[in-house]
């Protein structure tokens, strides 16, 4: 991964901010599932937000690299407050800078840049990882669109200020009738339902998005009409990569607390436990290794179907396995402040859900290697 100066000036920053504000906070902020307004306004200070945004709408103009190894960073600390920008900049901020019109890239972007939170409202009850199953409609009146439906487990949604939202705007053609709309959190019709008790990532919001006539103009379509289904896709790609990152940082998290325990209780250096730091760290070389050459894809403008599955699936199947190896060795200890390996491993496990299941990733590998012809790595 080939950093600029600059970059490297803002990962230290960002690594700082991990170590010296978002370590002590962690623990209350998943004890509590309290949202971390004050992280997140700190995190818009020193421009995590604004880091892949373009100077041009208000950001840095860093590279994805930036953005992802932020995400990392802040992981091995409080996977809850990493994924808060991962999903306002990857998810929301994304697809308006690859799709939207030149008017919605000046409406949003800087805002995000500023630290304002977006989020992505596909998933619906019962589609789950099914993102061309959905049941929202956008039907045309004139030069408006009115969208009823309901979409859950939104990550963000309790503070997001606006939300891409997927709509069926002509059903005979399944999901080539799908289409992405830019929402503000003010237009009427637009309510957050239910908010989600979780088992990790406890210091984010996840709730119900509902829409009941909602009115927006054309101007508010991300890409073209019908073209939804594609441009979500394409979005998934990258923020795949991102919880791939999320994971990898949980798991040098989960892997520093035993360290740690060593350095401080060295008589428990055991051979069988030292057997589980070799396969801890085997797997996590191997999940970093495919998330570096995902991120060189993306950053090369080349496919990343294949290799963004194959990074997200190896890192989040590794961050349990790591995670768990870490409260075995631990033991009672895992549970403490000091070697939070408990927590890692609740967070971990999401990891293997979100932007779509390690099932679903191992589909599209199989149709993909299937494509091909074969592996070409």
């Amino acid at each position: 991964m080939n950093l600029g100066t600059l970059e490297m000036e803002k990962l230290k920053q960002v690594e700082d901010f991990a170590k010296t504000k978002v370590r002590s906070r962690a623990a209350d902020i998943d004890e509590g599932s309290s949202f971390p307004t004050d992280l997140v306004e700190e995190m818009g200070r020193i421009g995590v937000f604004a880091s892949y945004i373009p100077r041009e709408y208000g950001g840095l103009g860093l590279s994805l690299s930036t953005l992802m190894e932020s995400i990392r960073i802040i992981s091995r600390e409080c996977a809850s407050t990493s994924l808060i920008p991962d999903v306002a900049v990857s998810l929301f901020g994304e697809p308006i800078l690859k799709y939207g019109s030149e008017a919605l890239k000046k409406r949003y972007l800087s805002r995000i840049a500023d630290g304002t939170i977006g989020a992505l409202a596909i998933t619906e009850p019962g589609t789950g990882s099914d993102a061309a199953g959905i049941k929202t409609t956008a039907l045309k009146k004139g030069e408006k669109y009115i969208l009823n439906g309901g979409k859950t487990f939104i990550t963000n949604g309790a503070e997001a200020q606006f939300f891409l939202a997927s709509a069926v705007t002509e059903p005979e053609l399944k999901h080539h009738g799908i289409t992405l709309f830019a929402l503000d959190r003010e237009m009427s019709g637009l309510s957050i339902g239910n908010e989600f008790r979780k088992m990790g990532i406890r210091g984010t919001s996840t709730t119900e998005v509902l829409m009941n006539n909602v009115e927006v103009g054309e101007e508010q379509v991300v890409g073209e009409i019908n073209e939804g289904f594609k441009i979500e896709m394409d979005t998934l790609n990258v923020g795949r990569i991102g919880i791939a990152s999320q994971a990898i940082g949980i798991s040098e998290g989960a892997i520093r607390d035993v360290v740690n325990f060593w350095k401080e209780h060295k008589e428990n250096s055991k051979e069988g436990a030292l057997f589980k730091l070799a396969d801890m760290v085997n797997m996590l070389h191997s999940s970093v290794s495919k998330y570096y050459e995902s991120v060189g894809m993306v950053e090369g403008g080349m496919d990343t179907t294949l290799l963004s599955s194959l990074s997200k699936l190896q890192a989040g199947d590794s961050a349990v396995k790591i995670t768990s190896s870490a409260v075995e060795i631990l033991g009672h200890l895992s549970m403490s402040e000091k070697y939070p390996a408990e927590r890692r491993y609740r967070e971990a496990k999401i990891t293997q859900i979100y932007e779509g299941t390690n099932e679903i990733q191992r589909l599209i590998i199989g149709r993909e290697i299937l494509k091909s012809g074969g592996p070409h790595f």
